[in-house]
């Protein structure tokens, strides 16, 4: 359950999203409550948020993935978890290829 009100700081609002989908299930309605309260603490309008904001915030969340996921290569605990996360920041690093594509077209 969601605090009322949802905080306006960037970071408990980071960080409640953290806990709230490492809980497991998550209404529907909390997650779209959650996501539009860090759209708005971020500067956004989330009810009027254009397609290059959106394409911008997914090359801003890849970048963050690719972060933690070779900070989770460093400490996997052995060479198949590493070949398994490899593989994933192999993926990760396409989309954000795909994403700078479509920044690069708008």
């Amino acid at each position: 359950m969601l605090p009322e009100p949802l905080p306006t700081d960037p970071e408990e609002l980071e960080e409640l999203f953290h806990t709230l989908t490492s809980q497991g299930k998550v209404a529907q309605a909390d997650l779209d409550r959650l996501m539009e309260a860090r759209l708005r603490a971020w500067g956004y309008d989330p009810q009027h948020i254009t397609a290059d904001q959106i394409l911008k915030l997914m090359e801003e969340s890849t970048n963050r993935l690719l972060i933690n996921l070779y900070g989770a290569m460093d400490t996997a605990p052995d060479e198949s978890s590493r070949d398994q996360i490899k593989e994933i920041i192999e993926q990760a690093g396409s989309l954000r290829d795909q994403i700078y594509h479509m920044l690069d077209q708008h």
